[in-house]
């Protein structure tokens, strides 16, 4: 459950529902913890952190995340 969770906080999973005929989002985290901390714990994703963290790709996720959130407001 801690990682669902912190897929949401760091915004990397947006909650979304229909309502009457749109999708709203149903929260929007202002002060969003940084994805990398989501993407550590995802056994999926190891290679962003071992041999050597992939500060490069992580930075570009942490973008994608910030842009997403930046056009919601």
């Amino acid at each position: 459950m801690e990682v669902g969770r912190l897929a949401i906080r760091t915004g990397a999973w947006p909650l979304k529902e229909y309502d009457n005929g749109r999708v709203v989002h149903t929260r929007i985290p202002h002060l969003r913890t940084p994805v990398d901390e989501y993407l550590v714990r995802q056994g999926r994703l190891a290679h962003l952190f071992a041999p050597e963290r992939n500060q490069a790709e992580i930075a570009r996720i942490q973008g994608e995340v910030d842009a997403y959130w930046a056009q919601v407001h």
